[in-house]
Formats: structure tokens, sequence, C-alpha cells
């Protein structure tokens, strides 16, 4: 359940939310510079008489992708993740360790929200600013790794 994460990765996004027609129609965001992506779980502290140590426990998993990317006004991706942003809705991004259409590729999907995003107006074109995703409340397509079988992606 591993893909790769690097310069080569792609990563996509989608004004069509699975939770709304489920199938997304995808748009690279290729102005991205690089991504940062959190995935980590709550820790409990266990403290009590029973043994010299403190002992963790897990909880949820709290995942979120923070992406740098060079501004254009123009850039069809950054259009649907700034409309998100200040309409407040859901998209589906899709980040893949090669092109989405690429049988064989590896990634996660999901619907998030927009939480971080410039004004357009603060920026000039070719000025690097960034976006953070997170997972959407409001939807059950959770981040699920797929993997893609014939142009079309399958849950693994």
């Amino acid at each position: 359940m591993a893909y790769r994460h690097g310069l080569r990765n792609k990563f996509y996004v989608s004004a069509t939310a699975f939770k709304t027609a489920g199938t997304p129609t995808w748009v690279e965001l290729d102005m991205a510079e690089s991504m940062g992506h959190e995935d980590s779980r709550e820790e409990a502290e266990v403290k009590n008489r029973k043994g010299d140590f403190v002992l963790y426990g897990s909880g949820k998993r709290t995942m979120s992708f923070t992406l740098p990317c060079t501004f254009d006004e123009a850039d069809p991706a950054q259009a649907i993740i700034l409309a998100a942003y200040r309409n407040n809705t859901v998209i589906a991004i899709a980040d893949m360790e090669s092109a989405i259409t690429n049988t064989g590729s590896k990634g996660m999907q999901m619907d998030v929200v927009v939480l971080q995003a410039p004004k357009p107006s603060d920026l000039a074109a070719y000025d690097s600013m960034e976006y953070m995703f997170k997972p959407a409340a409001e939807t059950a397509k959770v981040p699920t790794f797929v993997t893609v079988a014939g142009g079309t992606s399958t849950t693994t």
C-alpha cells in the first residue's frame, strides 16, 4: 500500500467531488513546486502505576497536503482550487506516482476542503504561494489508496 512521492509524482484536482458525481474529471496541477504530505496518528499517553514506563496508544490518523506553487491565474487547476476556497466547497484530489491514466499508477484519492489559499489580488503572475488541503468531513470518500487498472482507478 505504498506509493512514491517526489519530483516526478503527479497531483490532480477536480471540481467534481466524489460526493457529488462519483467520477471526477481530473486536471493536473503542474505548477506545483513541491509537495508536503502529513500522515500521522494522534497519540494518547498512558501514565499509571502499572509499570515504570509511560506507554502510548494510537488514535485517528491526520492527513494533509501542502503544495507550494507558482501562481498563474490562467492555470485551470488553480482556478478550481481558488473557487473551492472562496466558495467553501469540496473538491477531489489525486496524488499519484505517475500519470493518472497510466495502468499500474498508484496513489491517494479523496475529497478535500481547501484550508489555505492566497488572495489572487495579492499576487502577481509567477509569485510563489501555497495551498493546503485536508480530507472533507461532508463526504464518504475518505483518503483511499488506489491503483489504476486500464485507465480507471480501483481501490486496493
